[in-house]
């Protein structure tokens, strides 16, 4: 094992021993000596939209006359390589997740790494206080960071949702002339095309983006300027907007659009705004979970189940049972929705606990949100081609179709509903179809009867 050897920093609270090669400093050491709770640290998403804020906030300082062109530009230079480049970096920043509720720890650890880093590249000392956090508190850059990594997030799963809707439209078309029997409390029910059932998951999706875009509409407001509690002190008065401008500039490729928000204190004191994006996603977590669901059933069999669809087979089922393919992917959706709705939960309990002027579970708030997106983003890539890729066993569906006897439930209008229920109910008892037991028990010909109960007629 590689021995580690360390150099002495000092903070306000005195020195402290430091890695030699790490390149934050006293307060990020402190950090992680004090914080042993979990092993999570935030993730590389996050990291990235707050070194994008660093830069942001530093041609903004210059803006206002408040820093030298030079520094600025390597500031933001060093923290635009972070941004661009996380791999590189992600190691220095190693504080768990647990930490100060309003992620102060981490705001210093950037800090601090883009002091050691802009030093070197200025060959003058950098201070990560007086220098990279100038105009800022953690209580808006840590705020600010999450609405700007979710609203990043948010057209990402936009994207991956039109994908999805428009391999729904596909095999929509690709099976328009099938019918099949409907179900409801997963029980037999009226026809309805294999078209239609795709088209009403491809409804549920495209009406899934509607309440995401709006929530990262408000999201794209920032609190930036507001410094510690929203009033702006220590500030320029136009130092939210300086920076909003910066930092489209920045991400301008993204289609975001950032701007300062009026009343800063609201998204320094409340998280409710992340809550509401929190709520978007899990009304597409429980889409998903819906159509993984129908696919698992729909899929089951393949002999002793519905078996109306082939999902393509992704691997070996058993470890025990030769030949056995399984649903994977829509069980792996399925967990990972749970996750999405446990997140949400979380988020729900951290957003109802700020006081008085910061809420403090933000790191919480932070992972919770940022994973549920990522998982939602994947889930919905692989969910989409799962679908785009399985086989419709049309025989198991008309075999099926052909023995329903809630097809009699169009007889109602002719013959009255008590007459098809009896109808029904000697189907069931006796297996006879009931097209025979409708010509047995009315008036009907055989020729009226196949006519009313045509599947293209009943959907």
């Amino acid at each position: 094992m590689k021995k580690i050897t360390f150099r002495t920093e000092e903070d306000s609270l005195g020195k402290v021993k430091v890695p030699k090669t790490a390149l934050y400093g006293a307060q990020t050491q402190r950090a992680i000596d004090n914080f042993k709770i979990s092993g999570d640290v935030f993730p590389p998403d996050f990291i990235e939209s707050l070194a994008a804020l660093k830069a942001a906030c530093a041609l903004a300082n210059h803006k206002a006359k408040l820093m030298p062109a030079t520094t600025a530009k390597a500031i933001s230079s060093c923290a635009l390589d972070i941004h661009k480049n996380i791999d590189k970096y992600y190691d220095q920043f190693p504080i768990d997740l647990y930490q100060t509720g309003s992620g102060t720890s981490t705001n210093m650890n950037m800090n601090e790494v883009l002091a050691t880093t802009v030093s070197k590249k200025l060959k003058k000392k950098i201070h990560p206080n007086d220098d990279i956090n100038k105009s800022q508190s953690s209580n808006d850059v840590i705020p600010t960071t999450i609405n700007i990594c979710s609203v990043l997030l948010a057209l990402e799963l936009n994207d991956a949702l039109d994908y999805f809707t428009m391999k729904l439209i596909d095999k929509e078309f690709e099976v328009k002339d099938i019918i099949k029997s409907g179900r409801t409390h997963l029980m037999d029910a009226v026809p309805l095309s294999l078209s239609y059932e795709i088209e009403s998951w491809r409804e549920q999706i495209v009406h899934c983006n509607q309440p995401l875009l709006q929530s990262a509409e408000e999201l794209q407001y920032l609190p930036i300027g507001g410094t510690a509690i929203g009033t702006g002190l220590n500030a320029p008065k136009n130092f939210g907007k300086l920076v909003s401008t910066e930092l489209n500039k920045i991400l301008g490729k993204t289609g975001a659009k950032f701007t300062s928000n009026p009343n800063k204190s609201e998204m320094i004191s409340s998280q409710n705004h992340i809550l509401t994006m929190s709520g978007a996603l899990l009304r597409v977590a429980s889409s998903l979970t819906k159509i993984s669901n129908d696919l698992r059933w729909m899929n089951s069999g393949p002999v002793s189940g519905l078996s109306e669809i082939t999902l393509k087979p992704l691997q070996p089922g058993s470890s025990i049972m030769p030949g056995k393919i399984n649903p994977v992917i829509p069980e792996a959706v399925l967990m990972a929705m749970a996750q999405v709705t446990g997140h949400h939960s979380a988020i729900n309990i951290a957003c109802i606990s700020g006081n008085f002027q910061l809420n403090t579970m933000l790191p919480l708030i932070s992972k919770n949100i940022i994973e549920s997106f990522n998982l939602l983003i994947n889930s919905v890539y692989s969910l989409a081609d799962t679908i785009d890729t399985f086989k419709v066993n049309k025989k198991n569906i008309q075999l099926n179709l052909e023995k329903n006897p809630i097809i009699a439930t169009k007889l109602n209008e002719t013959i009255g509903y008590d007459l098809a229920s009896k109808i029904v109910k000697e189907a069931y008892k006796t297996n006879k179809s009931i097209i025979d037991i409708t010509e047995e028990k009315t008036n009907l010909t055989r020729s009226q009867i196949l006519k009313l109960l045509d599947p293209k007629k009943l959907i």
